[in-house]
């Protein structure tokens, strides 16, 4: 029976020596470049163990890389900065903790006055909570300049505790900070607005240039367009597109010296065909003589005398109708 409880520890001691005699593993080989960014890598993911351990095992192999040595410095001096970081956080936690329970206790002084282990706990719990004041403000001092919050918090803590003359000078450098704070945010925010002004300046230029841009050639477009039709005898789409060009270019006297022309010249072919209409009205050639007025209307919509001319042709068209349909 001895024999079989003294096997397990047999096995274990068995184990165990097996694991030391392991061989450790192999050096990484890598050239200091790779090393480099390897350990940068292991950084940026918070491997700081891993990558201080590859860093250092290149400082062995490339006792010459300054690159080397300078990253391992530069990893080491942020891991320890992010460690004292994380305890002084717990230091917060645990100050503001205890400086929370002291006030139940002095409750429970007060209820039990003679209960001595109750007095010296609090005796102790006071004597511990200011015992925290310089690690508090040792954290105030180290955080000014790396995290505001966590020195403001350390600061306003002592203050509390036990007010001095470190503490209130702390409290003012870090009103200071903030107020720096303020005016830095003040001009970057200025900055940014004036920015943003030119910026948006310059794409209401840019807005400006294209849209006139794009006038110019939905002018030049129409103009062409009115000098086609011209030319292909529509004088009335001419007309058209010359009026739509000077509502786009109101004082465009290129258009206006077109517009006046072909005006001219769709009036001198009215006069013609009503002219002509009449004659063929008086020679009772009246559905042709309507022919004629309704292509001198086409031409020219406004015009109230062609109007009156049709309705009256249009009117003894109908009545000899009705006179052939009832003799």
């Amino acid at each position: 029976m001895r024999i079989l409880s003294i096997l397990p520890f047999i096995i274990l001691l068995t184990a165990c020596s097996a694991i030391s005699t392991k061989a450790p593993p192999a050096a990484n080989t890598a050239p200091p470049s790779v090393m480099i960014n390897q350990a940068r890598t292991l950084h940026q993911q918070e491997q700081w163990h891993e990558a201080l351990a590859l860093l250092n095992e290149g400082v062995k192999q490339y006792p010459e890389a300054l690159q080397i040595a300078e990253l391992r410095s530069e990893i080491m001096r942020d891991w320890e900065i992010r460690k004292r970081n994380k305890e002084d956080w717990i230091l917060v936690q645990e100050t503001r903790a205890l400086q929370h329970k002291i006030p139940y206790l002095e409750e429970l002084a007060v209820i039990d006055p003679n209960n001595y282990i109750t007095k010296s706990r609090l005796l102790f719990w006071k004597n511990l909570l200011e015992s925290k004041v310089a690690g508090l403000i040792a954290c105030g001092s180290v955080h000014l300049h790396l995290d505001q919050l966590l020195a403001e918090a350390c600061t306003t803590l002592a203050e509390q505790i036990k007010p001095t003359q470190e503490s209130k000078h702390l409290l003012g450098k870090i009103e200071q900070a903030h107020a720096e704070q303020k005016r830095t945010e003040r001009t970057q925010q200025a900055v940014q607005k004036k920015r943003n002004t030119a910026q948006q300046r310059e794409r209401l230029l840019q807005q400006a240039v294209q849209e006139k841009r794009n006038t110019a050639q939905q002018r030049e477009r129409l103009l062409l367009q009115a000098r086609s039709q011209l030319a292909d005898d529509a004088i009335a789409d001419s007309i058209v597109s010359l009026k739509r060009l000077l509502e786009l270019v109101p004082e465009d006297e290129e258009g206006k010296a077109l517009l006046e022309q072909v005006t001219r010249l769709r009036d001198k072919r009215v006069m013609k065909l009503i002219v002509y209409g009449d004659a063929l009205y008086r020679d009772q050639q009246i559905e042709q003589a309507v022919v004629v007025w309704e292509s001198a209307e086409k031409l020219d919509m406004g015009r109230q005398d062609v109007a009156a001319r049709l309705e009256r042709a249009t009117k003894i068209l109908e009545r000899l109708q009705e006179i052939r349909e009832n003799p």
